[in-house]
């Protein structure tokens, strides 16, 4: 009972933390030095690789292990994960749509030829947003045990906030309707939570060896989607942005070598 608590609180943390990302550009109608933004997407990067890699890999191997299988599960459910989301976001998406919210604020973008909005570009963004989202709220509604979904929850946590910042900037830049846009920001915001929930109700109805076959899959899937979102997602754009290059790789390192100090406590 004391862990369901815990993921509802996780899970409510998130909404506000993504909600409050997203709501700060759509208010001030566009967005400020990107340096920052830049300093903390290079420590959640770290944070995302140190949680998906130290904690969520082994645990998931350690899971398929009770289970029998000496074939290497997890980290195939992992590089899966790291395939499927290249295919959506680098094959299946244009482009365009990952500068609509990577490109620096002093660049003009959001718009295709002759001017026109490029509002498919924001809808990709925030489909593809969602998606990580839910799957890290899955994988941290499955999570049996407090200490891993505190880790999970730290992580989610360090990105949802300049993630939803980059959703809103990218959504004012593509000129969506304020109105439209709140839904699509709220959409987002709501990802994690929804993820939480379902992944909780459901491991809660298993039991056995389903029960732990569901937590070890998706503990392996969100490892890979942990470590592509931290690796093509945060840093590929971030060391070619504003600010210091080794000043990013020393919080990267920062947010690395506190997951693996975790690791030692949970």
């Amino acid at each position: 009972m004391d862990l369901i608590v815990a993921k509802l609180g996780f899970g409510l943390a998130v909404l506000l933390a993504g909600a409050l990302g997203a709501a700060l550009p759509l208010r001030a109608g566009g967005a400020p030095d990107r340096r920052w933004l830049g300093r903390g997407n290079a420590l959640a990067a770290g944070i995302f690789l140190g949680a998906g890699l130290v904690h969520m890999l082994p645990d998931a191997r350690e899971a398929w292990g009770e289970l029998g299988f000496d074939y290497p599960v997890a980290e195939l459910l992992a590089a899966s994960a790291v395939v499927a989301m290249l295919l959506f976001e680098h094959v299946l998406i244009p482009e365009s749509a990952h500068e609509a919210v990577h490109a620096p604020p002093g660049e003009a973008f959001g718009h295709g030829e002759g001017g026109a909005p490029r509002g498919v570009g924001a809808y990709a963004v925030v489909f593809g947003l969602v998606i990580h989202s839910f799957l890290a709220g899955l994988a941290l509604g499955a999570q049996p045990a407090l200490g891993g979904a505190v880790v999970i929850f730290a992580a989610i946590l360090a990105h949802k906030t300049s993630a939803g910042f980059a959703l809103g900037v990218s959504l004012v830049r593509n000129h969506v309707a304020r109105r439209r846009a709140l839904g699509l920001a709220g959409l987002f915001a709501v990802a994690t939570p929804a993820g939480i929930l379902v992944g909780a109700v459901v491991d809660d109805a298993l039991d056995g060896p389903t029960r732990v076959a569901f937590e070890a899959t998706f503990l392996g899937l969100a490892a890979g989607t942990f470590a592509y979102v931290a690796t093509l997602d945060i840093l590929r754009d971030e060391f070619h942005g504003p600010g210091s290059r080794l000043g990013k790789w020393a919080l990267v390192a920062a947010g690395t070598a506190a997951m693996a100090l975790l690791a030692l406590v949970v």
